[in-house]
């Protein structure tokens, strides 16, 4: 039997490729959207909400728009490559067009970055209204999909969030109240996301040129050396309000394993998650148009004043020379490290070479205190209050923490076990203040709660609703 021809749908811009497929599928009237699937793509088991969709041939095929026209001004395929090398960008689009997907994901490093794209749906209220006045239906915009874009660029108003689901088709709603409380940092992250989705691709070499001139003057990195812990200490300062945040916490965390920020300049080759390249932007510039001239004008170094170059072995002899005179004086090791600005390794020669004993810094935090400070790390107890229990600063607490990785797991399952517990009693007391509950309107007035559960307690939030709504 001769199968009718598909009729093109309306693609809107900025539409998202979920929200394209999504009206096909429901456009085919059939039995079953798994059917529905099988008539528009052949397949019922793609996953239409993926980041990097395989099914871009099909999708051009049955929708009338070209393979480049719906990876670049549809998906988030320029969004993901904006900060790699061309060549990497090439061989990312190829693959997708040859409907390999997971080996895309490998080239671009996704897979290996350990950053998971986000599992909710976000609209703007304000932006869905407008949709449905202009255009009779909704739809999905790519600016609000962006990882860490909690607010619409355009009317500065909280996204809200739908969880994805594999078996119903969803679109934004359109009588959702917008809330207009969002903070600075919401709006800027918003902002550099936005203009992100926009720019076709960065010169990875003068990005970072950029990153390091604006770092210099700001005194958080010199000609030679980046100064990564202060850098990594301001940042996490600047970002507090989204240090929940799982990708925010694992790339700032004190004990880091990645190396977050520096490790942005270690390799030119490599390809870093463009979250991490938000982040820097967000805290380096003041604001989106602060970055690009910064970045096509090439901003010039601040230049103190000027002087002769010392000759690197005229440094060298006044270091040893200091160091040797500080080693005289009695001063710890420590300290005549920060002073004289050499390895310890140096100071230990130059002590050897002249009979000079090295002098054991007291230790600010005694055996007894590091015990009591254990117990209560071990406990729970938040840093803060422990050191103001024994009269240290969080830095001293830290320190002990820093050394104990079977404790800090302890205390993420804690940290993990209480926020579990809050989420539920919300979730149970906002229930018994609904006159008529529905899990629309429990959703709606636990939003945070109720994410919060979806993303790490989804087990426990369907039984919930299996017990007390007839149908979850």
């Amino acid at each position: 039997m001769m199968r009718m021809k598909q009729i093109y749908p309306r693609i809107y811009a900025e539409e998202t490729i979920y929200s394209i497929a999504s009206r096909l599928v429901l456009n085919n009237v059939s039995s079953s959207i798994s059917q529905s699937m099988l008539n528009v793509f052949d397949n019922k088991n793609i996953q239409l909400d993926s980041i990097l969709p395989s099914f871009i041939n099909r999708l051009s095929l049955v929708s009338g728009c070209s393979h480049n026209e719906l990876l670049d001004k549809h998906s988030l395929f320029q969004y993901y490559t904006l900060f790699s090398t061309e060549s990497v960008r090439e061989q990312a689009r190829a693959l997708l067009l040859k409907e390999n997907s997971l080996d895309a994901f490998k080239t671009l490093g996704l897979l290996a970055n350990r950053i998971s794209s986000g599992d909710v749906h976000q609209f703007c209220p304000v932006c869905a209204k407008e949709q449905g006045k202009q255009f009779g239906e909704t739809y999905w915009l790519r600016a609000h999909q962006l990882p860490l874009t909690n607010s619409c660029y355009k009317h500065h108003c909280r996204l809200v969030s739908i969880p994805k689901q594999r078996k119903r088709l969803l679109f934004p709603l359109i009588d959702c109240e917008p809330s207009f409380a969002i903070s600075t940092l919401e709006h800027k992250l918003a902002s550099f996301n936005y203009a992100f989705s926009q720019s076709h691709h960065f010169d990875p070499v003068r990005l970072k040129q950029t990153y390091a001139i604006r770092l210099i003057n700001r005194e958080l990195a010199t000609t030679r050396f980046v100064r990564h812990s202060l850098w990594r200490e301001q940042m996490r300062v600047y970002f507090d309000e989204y240090m929940s945040h799982d990708a925010v916490f694992k790339l700032l965390q004190n004990d880091a394993e990645y190396a977050f920020p520096a490790s942005i300049f270690y390799n030119d080759e490599a390809n870093h998650h463009p979250l991490k390249h938000l982040l820097i932007c967000t805290f380096l510039f003041e604001h989106v148009d602060d970055f690009i001239d910064s970045y096509t004008q090439k901003e010039p170094l601040k230049v103190v004043h000027a002087e002769p170059i010392t000759p690197q072995s005229e440094i060298d002899a006044l270091r040893q020379s200091t160091a040797l005179m500080l080693l005289r004086q009695g001063l710890p090791l420590r300290q005549i490290i920060q002073v004289v600005d050499v390895s310890a390794a140096t100071v230990r020669n130059i002590a050897r070479k002249h009979s000079i004993s090295l002098k054991e810094q007291e230790r600010k935090v005694s055996d007894s205190i590091r015990r009591g400070i254990t117990i209560q790390l071990i406990i729970g107890r938040h840093v803060a209050d422990i050191a103001n229990k024994f009269n240290l600063k969080k830095s001293d607490v830290e320190q002990v923490l820093s050394g104990q990785p079977i404790i800090k797991e302890l205390r993420r399952r804690i940290r993990f076990y209480h926020h579990r517990q809050q989420a539920r009693r919300a979730l149970i007391a906002t229930l018994y203040t609904l006159k008529t509950p529905t899990i629309t309107l429990l959703r709606r007035s636990a939003d945070k709660e109720y994410m919060w559960l979806f993303k790490h307690d989804k087990s426990w939030l369907n039984s919930f609703k299996k017990f007390y709504f007839k149908s979850g």
